[in-house]
């Protein structure tokens, strides 16, 4: 009789048991980007600070790098969904085998400055002088694109290799090199320190920044993501509308440097929207031009349009 109630509990305690664990808010995973201390993940920190995620009813979890080689890693390894990333990224990834799509574009910035100590004050200046950027990066494309589109020929064009953003900021602001591409907040802030501003990404037709997730997660949580950038373009509005409200939440939650809580600009942040094909084309053709790659995607495996549809 003993062994016949203690199998009966034992039979109680299993559906209970089951029937909490089984339960769809208890077991819904949270969906996890991947971000930089950066312009473009801005709207995706004020969602999450002002609990934007959860008003749209899904669970999103932030996971901070401090550079894209550690977020790119995390990625590969799939640690997080997906990630707020670039195009060169995307083609980089798609060529090492990764099925990823593209879901829409952000809104980023990236400066090209001359030294405090230069006599440079224009892009055009720029032909045959030394820039420090990172290799095969966004940053790269974009210096190139800045000075060509500013009439320096390509041959012109010096781009010297400095990985280390610290170590480029400082080789700028001590005049060791003649101008640096960086991204935002750290061209705001070499500007601060009396580097000269001689141009910026806003003034291209490109759309370097766009969030990348995985293909296969895609295809599991489709409404789930539509939810995730109804709150990131709900808090790009509220940036829009009063950016100077938002200046103490630069330094406080995004961990951009103090100095420039009282003076930054704010980039105006659009509803989100995929990459044209010819934007994707002129990456990919700087990209062969290189010979970063081998071959390239069609535009239509690898942006998806279903996020910006329904927004």
């Amino acid at each position: 009789m003993k062994k016949k109630k203690c199998v009966l509990f034992l039979a109680l305690l299993l559906v209970f048991a089951c029937t909490v664990f089984a339960q769809p808010n208890s077991e819904r995973k949270s969906i996890q980007i991947g971000i930089l201390p950066d312009v473009d993940s801005l709207p995706f920190m004020l969602a999450d600070h002002q609990d934007l995620f959860e008003k749209q009813g899904v669970k999103v979890e932030l996971v901070k790098f401090q550079s894209p080689v550690e977020r790119d890693a995390a990625f590969q390894a799939g640690k997080i969904d997906g990630m707020v990333g670039d195009t060169l990224g995307a083609l980089f990834l798609e060529q090492a085998g990764f099925d990823i799509s593209i879901l829409s574009t952000t809104n980023g910035r990236y400066g090209l400055a001359a030294a405090p100590q230069s006599d440079i004050t224009r892009l055009e200046q720029l032909a045959n002088q030394a820039i420090g950027v990172s290799s095969n990066t966004i940053i790269e494309y974009l210096a190139d694109s800045l000075a060509t589109t500013a009439g320096v020929g390509e041959e012109a064009v010096k781009l010297i290799a400095i990985p280390k953003i610290p170590v480029r900021m400082e080789l700028l602001l001590n005049g060791q090199i003649p101008a640096a591409c960086l991204p935002e907040p750290l061209y705001s802030l070499v500007i601060s320190k009396g580097a000269k501003p001689l141009g910026d990404s806003t003034s291209l037709s490109d759309a370097p920044g766009v969030m990348i997730f995985d293909s296969a997660f895609i295809q599991r949580n489709r409404s789930d993501l539509i939810k995730v950038f109804k709150a990131y373009w709900e808090a790009g509005q509220l940036i829009n509308a009063n950016p100077d409200d938002y200046r103490a939440f630069l330094v406080d939650q995004a961990g951009f440097p103090q100095p420039l809580g009282p003076t930054f600009s704010f980039v105006t942040y659009t509803k989100p929207q995929i990459p044209s094909k010819a934007q994707i084309q002129r990456v990919a053709d700087w990209m062969n031009k290189r010979k970063l790659l081998d071959s390239v995607p069609t535009y239509e495996a690898l942006v998806e349009s279903f996020v910006v549809q329904a927004l």
